[in-house]
């Protein structure tokens, strides 16, 4: 748990998941955090739209390629919603709470 008496520190950083950690500074600007968050959302879109495009003719991937394509999907949305709920935090002025657990859904 972040210690509140003092100015953040990137020892105070919030590990938001259990299974996969992305270290969020405490520190960061609430507009860098949306930012980085924006940035892996548009990284599973661009995902998607590639996966969308394997039915074209000539197009072919098997059960491994999805498999990637999913498990890249799920870290990158993972990070996206964490950055997501610090850059909320950022912007109301208060320190990232530490979460447990990996609950995206």
């Amino acid at each position: 748990m972040p210690n509140l008496t003092h100015t953040p520190r990137l020892e105070d950083a919030a590990c938001l998941t259990e299974a996969e950690c992305l270290l969020i500074d405490p520190r960061a600007r609430a507009e860098d955090l949306f930012d980085q968050c924006e940035t892996r959302m548009e990284a599973v879109s661009n995902l998607m739209m590639t996966l969308s495009t394997l039915d074209a003719p000539g197009a072919c991937a098997d059960a491994r390629d999805l498999a990637h394509v999913a498990l890249s999907s799920r870290l990158l949305l993972a990070d996206a919603l964490d950055l997501l709920l610090a850059a909320r935090q950022a912007a109301k002025g208060r320190p990232t709470p530490a979460r447990k657990g990996g609950d995206h859904g």
